[in-house]
């Protein structure tokens, strides 16, 4: 199951405890105030929260809802500017929808999100489900999600996007590291306040992290403090990636591939009957043990398992394919090197060893050596 899927799944969970709370029959009002009075008042209080907003416990469900209306329509700039892409372009397909959308399963994660936030609110009209936005935020936020709020919303995606990819490729991520991090793919300055805030709205959104005391953890990380020991082992080593590939790699569910992956996959593909998004999943599966520091021999056994391979050289070769394979994958322990990366890196430095100043650079540049590589 994919990532993402299982977010949803959780969340459909909780839904399905409190269905008749949070799928009450609409009466046709869609108005904040009328919306908000369909909350419980522990949602109520869960909302406030968003909004920095005390002493509201102590109130009569009246008041909190008033109280809470208020907030929102006050603070309305801030909400927006501190949604990113995915939240603001569900707020303008809404909009355009009149308010008003059937639900379906893609919208669980967005619908919640911005539910938590007191922004878009679930309904029964008629036995079928919906997600509404109420009638003052339509008018508001239609007027002010602007060219420029997109623009922001979009880097605040990219930012979140950049540490879920960091996460990817290292595994495990201090948030000293995540600073450092985000300030030179970025060229931007990044407080801890504004790492804190990109971080939980990652995870709320279902991004590939789990939240630690020191830093992140990528949700596929067996041991973290296994992850950490080794990292630390080859300090010396720490692969960099530019915002590309970062931003790339922070998608939810994403998994990198290799060329030997796919020649695998179609030769596995010919012999025997398989659906494509099974074997995938049997890929991704070797991938994550190749991360996660199971013994490679292990690794290919499990594999291959699962495809009772009688011929003894079939066999062999598909066993050859995986070990090229799993030296292509960028490892955990390895600072984001792959096996074949360190090896090329090591050759490198024995090679400069032997190298003069004025001989042609091993790069290929065609410059030399000590006008280009060694500078």
């Amino acid at each position: 199951m994919k990532d993402k899927d299982k977010l949803q799944e959780e969340i459909l969970k909780a839904d399905m405890k409190n269905v008749e709370k949070i799928w009450k029959e609409s009466d046709g009002e869609q108005t904040l105030a009328a919306l908000l009075e369909k909350m419980t008042k522990d949602e109520l209080v869960k909302v406030a929260k968003k909004y920095d907003v005390k002493g509201i416990t102590s109130l009569k469900k009246a008041e909190v809802v008033e109280r809470i209306r208020e907030v929102i329509i006050k603070n309305v700039d801030l909400m927006i500017n501190s949604l990113e892409e995915t939240s603001i372009k569900f707020l303008q397909e809404l909009i355009n929808y009149g308010g008003v959308k059937k639900y379906q399963c893609d919208l669980l994660i967005n619908s919640n999100f911005l539910r938590n936030r007191g922004i878009v609110f679930t309904a029964s009209i008629n036995g079928e489900l919906y997600v509404i936005l109420p009638e003052e935020l339509r008018v508001l936020l239609k007027e002010k999600i602007t060219k420029d709020v997109m623009t922001a919303a979009r880097e605040k995606s990219d930012l979140i996007k950049a540490i879920a990819g960091s996460t990817y490729y290292y595994g495990v991520v201090s948030y000293s590291a995540i600073r450092e991090i985000l300030e030179s793919t970025f060229n931007t300055e990044v407080t801890d306040e504004k790492i804190k805030e990109l971080v939980l709205i990652g995870e709320e959104l279902g991004y590939d992290y789990v939240i630690e005391e020191d830093g992140l953890c990528h949700i596929d990380v067996e041991n973290s403090n296994k992850i950490v020991k080794l990292q630390k082992k080859n300090k010396k080593n720490i692969c960099k990636f530019d915002k590309k590939t970062l931003i790339k790699a922070g998608v939810p569910d994403f998994m990198e591939e290799h060329k030997s992956g796919k020649n695998l996959q179609r030769a596995l593909g010919e012999m025997f009957i398989i659906d494509k998004e099974i074997l995938k999943d049997e890929m991704d599966s070797f991938t994550i043990s190749i991360k996660n520091e199971m013994p490679m021999e292990k690794s290919i056994n499990l594999f291959l398992d699962a495809y009772e391979i009688d011929n003894e050289e079939e066999k062999n070769i598909f066993a050859y394919e995986l070990e090229h394979l799993a030296k292509s994958i960028k490892r955990w322990s390895l600072n984001g090197y792959s096996e074949n990366e360190i090896t090329k890196l090591e050759q490198r430095v024995v090679n400069e060893v032997n190298i003069g100043r004025n001989d042609p650079c091993l790069c290929g540049s065609k410059k030399k050596y000590k006008k280009c590589c060694g500078r």
